[in-house]
């Protein structure tokens, strides 16, 4: 097998194994960014004399008597770790899949694949290098979806078995794990089908406790459907908009995409998922037996925040989740708001200044979530798209623009000019003050002292 560098920089050869996913993703002629090393005798001496050898920088991590040495050079990461085992063989069957747990001899080139690993990479399967592998170490329940989702793999019939009888171990693992192994998920195109399967086995109900409510929450209407089906259908929506080949990318243009980086991507999927966990809980029924659901974004973002402080989310990745969730109506309301002829520029403003830079990120949930509603065929579909288009038209060529601009009168100005002190009279203004600003009904310093009056006059008219 044609190695992605010259086995001559080791500082010996003998006891040298390339291992996992490095062999794997060279099978499927994929260029790995990383080599995985096990090392037979001293790794720690090896590692450094390798970094010596290419010029690297040498990096440990893990925990004491757990270490991990990296070898960072300037085209590849080396990670270095001690044999697991007294031979290759022990340790390849201490790994986690077999499509993982191949390795190369340096010394002499050989493949050496006892768990037929090159067989199920043909096959397109990933199958559990042995029962115990989830008990070992519970996170791999979510990696067995995330290497599925990342090869566009099933999973063994055996293996899932196995999956769903341990899917409850994955509570003894920590949040930051799961996270970043549900990311990878949701940064694979299709991930809707293997949030699906993760649904089909149990694990995602043991990860996400919340969404367990939305499957037994039953909708009305002509599709019978829980709230889960519904939700899968929305996210499913957001990721025929994110599909580069998607009908939506040539509708918008680049616009509607401008931003959307992996990143934000991620987030948006987030989101979505948990965009209606709140309603379970907000169900009320009138005396005539009608079942209202009230206020349920705000309860739906509290409930996603919690779940991101619970697997150790950073508070760049909270804020804008919880944002998108409490607003991810406010794009419908502009659209009846609209139809009915209301001062729907205004309106658009307002819904502006609440989301900012999130704004598209907002408008684009919705969309996905009328998509998970409707037929791809459905005229009103093609209305609604046509409404945030222009919207994120809108976005870019006039608000964003006038948001940069400096307001015309600031908070410094009302204490000065007016006498003012901050209050939530103050931020009144200001807001107004903004508000008018990007609807280009203040553009000068003069109208905006003119309309603090007005304000004023009309506050004390009324007090």
């Amino acid at each position: 097998m044609m190695l992605p560098f010259d086995t001559n920089i080791f500082p010996h050869k003998r006891g040298v194994y390339i291992v996992g996913g490095t062999i794997r993703d060279l099978m499927c002629d994929r260029t790995p960014f990383d080599c995985d090393v096990v090392v037979q005798g001293d790794p720690a001496s090896f590692a450094k004399r390798l970094a010596s050898r290419t010029s690297g920088r040498l990096v440990e991590l893990g925990k004491h008597g757990q270490t991990m040495r990296r070898v960072v050079t300037k085209d590849l990461l080396f990670d270095i770790m001690p044999l697991n085992g007294a031979t290759i063989e022990e340790d390849l069957l201490q790994r986690d899949f077999t499509i993982n747990a191949m390795a190369v001899a340096v010394s002499s080139g050989s493949l050496i694949d006892q768990l037929g690993g090159r067989r199920d990479l043909a096959s397109k399967k990933i199958r559990m290098v042995s029962v115990e592998v989830f008990r070992k170490d519970p996170v791999r329940l979510i990696r067995a979806y995330r290497l599925a989702a990342a090869f566009d793999f099933s999973i063994d019939a055996d293996t899932h078995k196995v999956l769903a009888r341990d899917a409850n171990l994955i509570s003894r693992t920590a949040g930051e794990r799961v996270r970043e192994e549900f990311f990878k998920i949701l940064q694979c195109a299709g991930s809707h089908a293997y949030l699906l399967g993760m649904a089909h086995s149990g694990l995602l109900f043991n990860v996400f406790p919340e969404l367990l409510a939305l499957k037994n929450y039953r909708l009305s209407g002509a599709r019978p459907q829980n709230l889960f089906e519904q939700t899968i259908d929305s996210y499913h929506g957001l990721e025929k908009l994110l599909d580069t080949g998607g009908q939506l990318k040539n509708v918008s243009g680049d616009l509607l995409f401008q931003d959307v980086d992996a990143a934000r991507t991620t987030l948006l999927k987030w989101a979505i998922l948990f965009h209606d966990i709140g309603i379970p809980t907000m169900q009320t029924l009138t005396e005539g037996g009608t079942i209202h659901v009230y206020s349920h974004t705000l309860k739906s973002a509290a409930m996603a925040r919690k779940i991101c402080q619970r697997l150790r989310f950073s508070r760049r990745q909270t804020d804008p989740i919880g944002l998108i969730i409490e607003n991810h109506l406010q794009p419908f309301f502009l659209f009846w708001a609209q139809q009915k002829e209301f001062p729907f520029q205004k309106a658009f403003t307002r819904f502006f200044m609440k989301c900012r830079d999130l704004t598209p990120d907002v408008l684009l949930h919705a969309l996905a979530k009328f998509m998970g509603k409707k037929d791809t065929q459905n005229p009103e579909l093609k209305e609604f798209t046509d409404f945030i288009r222009t919207l994120i038209q809108n976005y870019y060529s006039v608000l964003q623009p006038r948001a940069s601009l400096p307001l015309p009168l600031t908070g410094n100005d009302l204490i000065n000019e007016f006498g003012l002190k901050p209050s939530g009279k103050f931020k009144f203004i200001l807001k107004r003050i903004e508000e008018e600003h990007l609807t280009k009904q203040v553009l000068t310093r003069r109208q905006a002292l003119k309309l603090v009056e007005e304000l004023l006059s009309r506050q004390n008219r009324t007090s």
